[in-house]
């Protein structure tokens, strides 16, 4: 029987994938927990074959760095990412922590239990991409990678300037962007799309930008 530990922290998510868990009886739920900070304590005093991990969880800890600590001391601990927001940054540092599989809440039970046997089996399950999202007038599938890199600093309100020098280009490049995201988008302000793609989850602003 595989053990399952769950980490969750809002109560519908975590109620339906325990019930998705007690539906097949190749899968113990040995835990379910809403703080990722307690994950490896879990890990150390119950035998874990197998987490169902969120990304955002309670006390703002992080399941992406929970991950990366059980998997340096508990390597053999399978860990499926679960999460509901597009944030595109979170399938790279997915892989990036040792994530074995990369998981949306939004899809059904039969494909989540799909996704653990296939990870309990050895394989590596990640969808090809987030979730497309409809900013203003066009996909989140129509930013280049260095549109999305600009974004991800105006959405953390770093200037033209700020930009440049974090990317090592000019500021006139950085307008360049900024403006083909603003004819995509049909935005006026890039203070408008910013606000668009955080309230969509696409870029989560980073409390720590500045550090």
């Amino acid at each position: 029987m595989i053990n399952i530990l769950i980490v969750e922290d809002q109560r519908m998510a975590r109620e339906r994938m325990e019930e998705y868990v007690r539906s097949d009886p190749r899968y113990n739920l040995v835990e379910s927990i809403t703080n990722a900070s307690l994950a490896e304590m879990c890990c150390i005093q119950n035998h874990i074959d197998l987490i169902l991990m969120d990304v955002c969880t309670d006390h703002d800890e992080s399941g992406l760095d929970a991950t990366a600590r059980i998997k340096k001391h508990f390597p053999n601990i399978k860990i499926i990412i679960v999460t509901s927001m597009v944030e595109c940054s979170f399938l790279d540092q997915a892989r990036a922590a040792g994530a074995d599989s990369f998981w949306y809440k939004d899809v059904g039970q039969e494909e989540l239990l799909s996704v653990i046997e296939r990870t309990v089996n050895g394989e590596s399950v990640y969808p090809k991409r987030t979730p497309e999202v409809k900013i203003g007038i066009t996909s989140s599938y129509d930013f280049t990678d260095r549109e999305l890199q600009v974004l991800r600093h105006l959405v953390n309100a770093l200037t033209y300037s700020e930009i440049a020098e974090k990317m090592g280009v000019s500021v006139s490049a950085v307008r360049f962007h900024v403006n083909n995201m603003l004819q995509k988008t049909g935005f006026n302000s890039k203070t408008k799309l910013a606000v668009a793609v955080s309230n969509k989850k696409l870029i989560i602003p980073d409390p720590d930008w500045q550090d």
